[in-house]
């Protein structure tokens, strides 16, 4: 650092009294310390990696070189090659960020936004005042004590706000009677109160209020600049009297609104709907014009949409008053049908004849109806490797009714995992496997299609889901064929819903049909007398035919997305029935059968069907800490209840544990069901109750390589106690129950995809004897039973877990 100058180390703020909120305050200051990640400094020591001397030497040992180069390429007629970072200008420049050094000038701009803040807050007498510390701070307070070793300084910024000034009397005043009625009428829904303290962010929403309310009513021109604010604050006691005054600010002397544009209800006398991809006609050519229902379309040469279909999405409405929710609704419906790349809306007052009239012109910008896809992944299920192979195929107005049909074939083949491990043998000693285990033992095929319409198949009132975007009805049928070293499954699904955007963030589905059929033709011999071995109804019943009929509802809320704030939300909630009495029909049409054991159960077609209800839950918040460290976190729990004709839940829609994207200590289903312990057979490890957190720091190293440390907490258990299983029910003692995995990551991150890398530590492990759970316990009871089990000393060590994932885990 030059002579004299002293590294920022941190800036505090010191309210002598009751105020603004002190992270408000901080975040004004415009002199920022070095980022952190862990308490230190990461990027200024990057930044402080590269020696200047050998850097400078590279450079002109680089340039030369370069210079060179482009001699010969100036020779050959070649342009010349740009001259590129080395290593040490790249550390410094892109990765490393430069000591922050104490600016006074900085200093004395902060402070005084700082004050320009709190006046804009109410708090007209505040003062404000700096201090640089070059001494250390004690823990406890009081004076601060040695002086820093090394030049570094701290900024204080004292803030004494006073006593803030509140709202005496609040009145508008307006030269236009009419828009004086209508403010009136809505003054209850004002957002200042008398006696509220002075707050210009509310000042301003007012303004946005008041706009809203009159764009409603019709005032197209309207807008927040006419709304203006004097405050007069020399009535005493710390009071302000506020007049609104609805005017045109910049119009001279004569600021009045009424017989002006501003001042004008407007009525939309034609809509037209331009669908020529180059827009405002700039091909010489005239677009040819169909009049529809009052509605003028444009296109060149076909119209490639039906009428009724595009219009479904437009609200504006010719010889009608313009309402802003018409615009939004118009604005929001075309673009999330995703059929076009761009929505324009104008208005054009010009050679109407009279006033209060206006042409509106909505400008689509068609996007590629079709398209094909060819991906490639590799997978990671629950530690296990494979690859798979996606072709897609995409349309984007299906008979030209703007709806749309996504079809995808996938084959995959990975490395699984046998039940029986070939350690189960018949008495012809052959283990009369469905596949010889190999390289990808497991394979899976299946096409899938969906189908999306642009609106409600069912008959709908088109006003009632008017606030919505993007109402949809979606049709999905897909099959899939999985062969696995133990058997052979097919699964074939058709659902039938509705789903639409309720807001920005707020999305709804609900599918009042779901139809799941689950067969498994075939089963090895050694699998079968696993499951005999076993003896479990759950695992048992998992692995024979069953058939799901029911509904699912969802709701997701996600402000996560393209989101710049401080704090990102994600919400889903799902609801799941299937069964009677909501499918009635499968009583009437099942048949009783009877098994080996006495039990009664009806089938369709000669499959079980099964009965339950599920509710499940997954919320997370990720907060930016600054633009290149943040934490995640997440929270999810969900219980499903199996009631009537089949007592368990199905393998597919049971909760489980673990994985890459979960409990990422243990594999997945590899944990659980609560403290019970048995040898891991197979990845099997299923319950009715889920309760799962995880919590993730992350921050930005080098490059595309990022990092993180994480936690997770979490266990799957049972409704009920399960004799064969100890420790598998749902108690009271669920918290000692938790297990608890801790570990680092490593992130490729390149923007369009995310490659990440997870070593997950066992530190908390349910199924040890209690008082030996957690990792820095002793293992004395785990010792004995080992050797009691195998009659050698048994000695525990720590249990790692690799995790190879694409995107972030939550």
């Amino acid at each position: 650092m030059p002579a004299g100058s002293h590294l920022l180390k941190r800036n505090t703020v010191t309210l002598t009294e009751a105020g603004p909120d002190k992270s408000e305050v901080a975040s004004i200051i415009k002199q920022k310390p070095n980022k952190k990640i862990l308490g230190l400094r990461f990027y200024l020591m990057v930044y402080n990696w590269p020696d200047p001397e050998r850097m400078a030497a590279r450079r002109a040992r680089k340039d030369e070189r370069t210079e060179a180069r482009n001699e010969a390429r100036s020779e050959r007629g070649k342009a010349p090659k740009p001259y590129k970072r080395t290593t040490g200008e790249w550390l410094r420049e892109v990765v490393g960020e430069p000591p922050v050094l104490l600016d006074s000038s900085l200093t004395e701009r902060s402070t005084d936004q700082i004050l320009l803040y709190l006046r804009k807050e109410g708090w007209f007498h505040a003062e404000v005042r700096d201090t640089v510390h070059f001494r250390r701070r004690k823990l406890l307070g009081g004076e601060r004590g040695e002086p820093y070793r090394r030049p570094k300084a701290e900024v204080e910024y004292v803030v004494t706000p006073g006593t803030p000034y509140t709202y005496r009397t609040i009145t508008f005043t307006v030269d236009d009677p009419t828009i004086q009625g209508y403010v009136e009428r809505n003054w209850g829904n004002s957002l200042l109160k008398p006696g509220d303290r002075f707050d210009a962010d509310v000042l301003d929403d007012e303004r946005a209020r008041i706009t809203a309310d009159l764009r409603e009513l019709g005032y197209l021109f309207f807008n927040k600049e006419l709304v203006q604010y004097t405050a007069d604050t020399a009535v005493g006691g710390h009071q302000a009297d506020i007049v609104m005054r609805l005017e045109r600010p910049f119009a001279g002397k004569d600021k009045g609104l009424q017989g002006t544009p501003e001042g004008t209800i407007y009525t939309i006398n034609d809509v037209t709907v331009n669908t020529v991809r180059n827009l405002r006609g700039s091909d010489a050519t005239a677009p040819q014009v169909l009049d529809t229902n009052g509605y003028r379309l444009q296109y060149r040469d076909q119209l490639r949409y039906k009428p009724q279909a595009l219009l479904n999405g437009v609200f504006l409405q010719p010889h009608t008053r313009f309402r802003q929710s018409h615009a939004d609704r118009t604005y929001r419906r075309l673009t999330g049908s995703r059929v076009f790349d761009r929505v324009d809306i104008t208005y054009d007052t010009t050679g109407l004849g009279r006033p209060g009239l206006a042409n509106a012109r909505i400008d689509l910008l068609p996007g590629k109806e079709q398209s094909m896809s060819v991906e490639g992944f590799a997978t990671n299920r629950g530690g296990f490797l494979g690859t798979s192979v996606s072709l897609g195929y995409r349309h984007r107005n299906l008979f030209r009714g703007m709806g749309s049909m996504q079809a995808q074939m996938v084959l995959g083949l990975e490395a699984q995992q046998s039940f029986t491990g070939g350690n189960i043998t018949t008495e012809e000693g052959t283990t009369g496997g469905v596949v010889e285990e190999g390289l990808f033992n497991t394979v899976d095929i299946g096409p899938e299609i969906t189908f999306r319409f642009p609106n409600f198949l069912l008959p709908v009132r088109r006003d009632k889901f008017a606030r919505s975007a993007a109402p949809r009805t979606a049709i999905a049928v897909l099959y899939n064929y999985q062969r696995r070293p133990d058997y052979s499954r097919n699964l074939a699904k058709m659902s039938f819903g509705y789903e639409w955007n309720e807001s920005r963030y707020n999305t709804v589905g609900f599918f009042p049909i779901e139809v799941n059929v689950i067969g498994i033709p075939q089963k090895s011999e050694a699998f079968e007398q696993y499951l005999r071995q076993a003896n479990d109804p759950v695992l048992t019943d998992s692995y024979t035919d069953h058939l799901i009929a029911g509904m699912r509802g969802q709701f997701t809320h996600n402000s996560q997305e393209g989101n710049t704030r401080r704090n990102a939300f994600f919400a889903r909630f799902t609801a799941e029935w299937a069964g009677y009495p909501l499918f009635i029909p499968l009583q009437v049409i099942g048949r009783d059968v009877q098994d080996t054991s006495g039990n009664r159960f009806k089938t369709v077609a000669g499959v079980r069907h099964a009965e339950f209800v599920k509710v499940d839950s997954d919320l997370r918040w990720r907060r930016t800490i600054h633009d290149r460290s943040s934490l995640a976190f997440r929270v999810a729990a969900g219980v499903g209840v199996p009631y009537g004709n089949l007592p368990v839940l199905p393998f597919e829609s049971s909760f489980f544990v673990g994985g890459a994207n979960g409990l990422r200590a243990w594999r997945a289903r590899s944990i659980g069901p609560g403290s019970y312990s048995a040898p891991l057979l197979a990845y099997d490890r299923i319950g009715e109750v889920r309760i799962e957190g995880n919590a993730e720091y992350r921050f930005k190293l080098i490059g595309f390589l990022e990092g993180a440390f994480f936690a997770d907490v979490g266990n799957i258990w049972n409704l009920k106690e399960d004799p064969r299983k100890p420790g598998s029910g749902f108690s009271e003692e669920f918290l000692a129950e938790l297990a608890v995995g801790t570990g680092v990551g490593a992130r490729l991150n390149f923007d369009f995809f995310i490659v990440r890398f997870d070593l997950g530590m066992q530190t908390k492990d349910p199924s040890l004897p209690p008082g030996e759970r957690w990792l820095f316990q002793p293992k004395d009871r785990y010792a004995s039973n080992i050797e009691a089990l195998t009659g050698n000393p048994g000695t525990y060590k720590p249990q790692f877990n690799f995790n190879l994932g694409i995107g972030y885990p939550f």
